[in-house]
């Protein structure tokens, strides 16, 4: 554990370090900064829904969820650029109800995210690039967020192979992760054909069929969830909640000629997989877990962050 809050130190103040560098190039090298066309307007949105589920074992409680999450830009990258590097700011925010029955309770079943991460993307010869960044967070119940701050610094590397693939590689670093602070980065796009994607982005892997021009749709396994600091009669606790889930995903692109992409996605199946855990923080250990059976997932949003 030890060992793993030095490289967490390190890795931080190597990213921190590295985003000053950059601010201190900004202010005396004349970076062109730019805000989105539309203002402090959400640039995405999107609400999920579980419908409730019973324990797996003895059915002594049940859980159901649903989340509504926005980003807001302060930055455009598109605007926000000096030579070969573009710096993007913004607001991810997110509210997670709980509901939970027999033996699971939460004092607060409203739980909050909100993450501010400040990114730099340097485009390197051939089209391939460094992104690289903190976001300080905050993840807990109104009654524990004393306790629900964290730091997490990032770092991939994107290798754009050809038009039709690429793919990313890098490291992620978040004290709230306890003995797998650095976790590996792994993304990818792949286009066989000009009708099909395939890719994996964050936990979430898709395999799209472009049906029109405008109209998008394939099946998807995904992992949902969150991690928050809450209040329980034991005091202040962490709660992981973490589904897979799998379905079929739907995209359709509403933007006008002249447009960047103006998505409306929206996903329907089944969670095949859902843990909630209370543990101490710091630990992997809990001391309370949860396994529930499948239930109904659905979700919609919109997509301007193109």
């Amino acid at each position: 554990m030890l060992y793993s809050m030095k490289v967490t130190g390190v890795v931080l103040a190597a990213v921190f370090a590295a985003g000053m560098a950059q601010a201190g190039v900004a202010a005396s090298a004349g970076w062109s900064f730019g805000m989105p066309d539309t203002g402090l307007a959400p640039s995405f949105a999107k609400a999920e829904f579980f419908t409730q589920m019973q324990e797996r074992h003895g059915e002594a409680s049940d859980i159901s969820m649903q989340s509504y999450g926005i980003t807001i830009p302060f930055l455009d990258p598109r605007k926000t650029v000096r030579g070969n590097t573009r710096i993007n700011f913004q607001l991810d925010a997110k509210v997670t109800v709980i509901n939970g029955g027999g033996t699971f309770r939460l004092h607060n079943d409203t739980l909050y995210n909100f993450a501010l991460p400040l990114t730099f993307i340097t485009t390197m010869p051939g089209g391939n690039s460094w992104t690289y960044g903190i976001a300080p967070e905050l993840s807990a119940d109104a009654d524990a967020f004393s306790k629900g701050w964290d730091v997490t610094a990032y770092a991939y590397y994107t290798v754009k192979q050809s038009e039709r693939f690429s793919y990313s590689l890098g490291l992620a670093v978040s004290p709230r992760f306890a003995e797998y602070t650095v976790l590996p980065l792994l993304r990818f796009e792949w286009t066989p054909t000009d009708r099909w994607t395939v890719s994996l982005k964050g936990y979430e892997l898709k395999v799209m069929y472009k049906a029109t021009d405008r109209f998008s749709v394939g099946p998807f396994i995904a992992s949902r969830g969150g991690i928050w600091s809450v209040d329980t009669y034991r005091g202040d606790r962490v709660l992981r909640v973490r589904s897979l889930v799998l379905g079929a995903a739907f995209e359709y692109d509403f933007s006008k000629p002249g447009q960047t992409k103006r998505i409306f996605t929206a996903a329907v199946g089944s969670t095949v997989a859902t843990h909630a855990q209370f543990c101490e923080r710091g630990s992997l250990d809990g001391y309370e877990n949860h396994h529930y059976k499948p239930g109904l997932y659905v979700s919609a949003g919109v997509d301007f962050r193109f």
